[in-house]
Order: structure tokens, then C-alpha cells, then sequence
């Protein structure tokens, strides 16, 4: 069947007696497995002697984007694809628990069990937004492993730049923002030891429409589509598994070094007042970033701490004033 919905995706129309050719099949095979399809809630139109047209929409299906990768490894291994899901982290570790290689995915509808940073609920409502999870096992040290949050968020940012023309900027450390409010949110999760890393699993949460975001996080939260008219989920998709593969090789080899500059460009944290809520509270002008992930905030006596945890509110951003 997946074949079949496959090749229904590429063009307009594909007449019975061409599939029936390329598949290998009867007429009568190929009218029973369009039957089929449409039974399982795929959305096939005849066109007389056209034949058939798969209409697509928003779907996320891997047979309808499989086929637009451009990378290696990312996207080529297991994938877990459900109507709905607990969380996609959840899934994929689970996956990673059980030997799914190095770029496999997790990516659902909607989440019932979804989850943000620090324990947090994340919201999801079917066919809203983008909602998944990449694994990775990359050649990297376990001290390395809070960059990997950047080097995704980055990914993420330069993705919906490229596929939807909207300008996003990265609050540290784990959300995206268009405007001054949040617009995605990041959750990686790790498997390691003290000597090497075994698994990442990189959960995404996307706002593609207005109904991703509920009524009462308004005020703090936004949707893609308050700005650009989006492409297709999976176009946003497909361009991020290229850049996250793409910048996790450049990190892998060279280290934070080579995607520095380009994180910095887009970061609405560095050189501005943040407040700092965690193990205590304080305010100061966020100043730089370490090497293993922290952010040094200047803090207003002049002194210097580094943050590894907890909230950072950016003035001007999310509500923060």
C-alpha cells in the first residue's frame, strides 16, 4: 500500500492501466487496493479517464515526504509515524532502547502526553503544528551534550526560515520565538555514561496553525501562520532533518566553533537583560556562552555567574516587561 500512496503523490493524475504496469498488478488488483486506501482514510479522486489523484493536504504520512529527503542517514532509519501518540520522545526512546540506528524518527498529529522542559505539559491539538523526535547517536563526548540543544534549535530556526520565509530568533535555551513570543519549543533527552554518549532523542514541537496554541498562553505564545502563509508541515519537516544533519556533521567534526556565529546571529538572549529564576532570582545583561552550554549573566553588582538551569525571561520577550 505504501507504494501505491507513494506513487499516487507525484503527480496529478496516474491512469489505472499505468499502475497496473508499474506495480505489476491487474486492473481489477489496482481498483481493490485504491478501495483500500480510501477506506483507510486516504483521499483519492478519479478523474474519468485521467485516472486517479491523491489529494495530499497537510498530511505528514512518510510515504508523502520519504522521497523529498536529501540527507544520509537522517530520516533513513526506523520511523514511527501515528495518528496520535503519548509523546514522541517517549516512542523514540523507547526505539532507542531497542537498537533503532542514528537518524531514526518519531512524528505524530497530536501528543497526549506531551511534555516541555523542567516537567512542563505541552499543549498539542490534532494537525497544529509539528510534533517530533529525532534520534541520534553521534561521535561526540558526553560533556558535549547540552550543545546538541543549540545545534537543534539553530536547525529548527534556519528550517522555517527556509521554507516559510519567517524570521524566528532562539531564546536560550530551548525555544524559538517570531516577534516576542514563543513559536516552538525543544526537549532533548540523553543515554550516556561517563565515557561515551549512546543515544539522543530530540523532541520538537512546532506552531504551524493558530489552533496549536490554546487561548490562555495567547499573550506569550504564537503560530506560524500569524506571519507567513505556511508551506506544508512536511516541507518544514524535510528542510529540517537536511540543516539538523547538516550542522550535527559540522559539530561532530569541529566542535561548537563552526555553527557559533551563525547561533549567535539569530539569538534574542545574548546582550540583553534577562531575569534568572532557579536555585535563586536575580536580573543582569546575558554577556556569552560557554563551551559546555552555560550562559554568563553579568549581573547588575558586576559580577559574573553561569547558568545552567532553570527559567531565563528575556526583556521584550514572552511577556516578560
Amino acid at each position: 500500500m505504501d507504494e501505491m500512496i507513494r506513487r499516487l503523490s507525484q503527480e496529478e493524475y496516474v491512469s489505472g492501466e499505468q499502475l497496473a504496469q508499474e506495480m505489476q498488478l491487474s486492473r481489477s488488483a489496482v481498483w481493490k487496493r485504491i478501495e483500500q486506501a480510501r477506506e483507510n482514510g486516504w483521499e483519492i479522486v478519479s478523474g474519468g479517464k485521467k485516472g486517479y489523484h491523491l489529494e495530499t493536504g497537510d498530511r505528514l504520512e512518510p510515504e508523502l515526504w520519504v522521497d523529498a529527503l536529501t540527507t544520509d542517514q537522517i530520516g533513513r532509519g526506523d520511523i514511527l509515524y501515528a495518528d496520535t501518540l503519548d509523546s514522541t520522545n517517549v516512542q523514540l526512546k523507547r526505539m532507542a532502547l531497542e537498537g533503532s540506528p542514528h537518524g531514526s524518527l518519531a512524528l505524530c498529529e497530536r501528543q497526549h502526553a506531551g511534555r516541555g522542559r523542567l516537567g512542563r505539559q505541552w499543549v498539542s491539538v490534532k494537525g497544529q503544528g509539528l510534533l517530533q523526535s529525532v534520534l541520534l547517536r553521534p561521535d561526540i563526548l558526553p560533556r558535549q551534550v547540552p550543545m546538541v540543544t543549540y545545534v537543534v534549535a539553530l536547525s529548527m530556526a534556519e528550517a522555517v526560515k527556509e521554507s516559510a520565509g519567517a524570521e524566528v530568533r532562539i531564546k536560550w535555551p530551548n525555544d524559538l520565538v517570531l516577534g516576542d513570543k514563543k513559536i516552538c519549543g525543544i526537549l532533548n533527552e540523553a543515554g550516556m555514561d561517563m565515557d561515551r554518549v549512546d543515544w539522543i532523542v530530540c523532541g520538537v514541537g512546532l506552531n504551524v496553525f493558530e489552533g496549536a496554541v490554546p487561548e490562555e498562553l495567547r499573550h506569550q505564545a504564537t503560530s506560524l501562520d500569524a506571519a507567513v502563509v505556511p508551506p506544508r508541515r512536511r516541507e518544514i519537516f524535510v528542510s529540517y532533518l537536511r540543516f539538523l544533519e547538516k550542522n550535527m556533521v559540522a559539530f561532530e567534526k569541529k566542535g561548537w566553533s563552526a555553527l557559533e556565529k551563525q547561533y549567535r546571529e539569530l539569538s534574542c538572549t545574548l546582550g540583553k537583560h534577562v531575569r534568572v529564576v532557579g536555585t535563586e532570582e536575580f536580573e543582569g545583561t546575558a554577556e556569552d556562552m560557554q563551551e559546555d552550554g552555560g550562559l554568563l549573566v553579568r549581573r547588575q553588582d558586576g559580577s559574573l555567574t553561569c547558568v545552567y538551569a532553570g527559567d531565563v525571561s528575556v526583556r521584550g520577550v514572552m511577556g516578560y516587561v
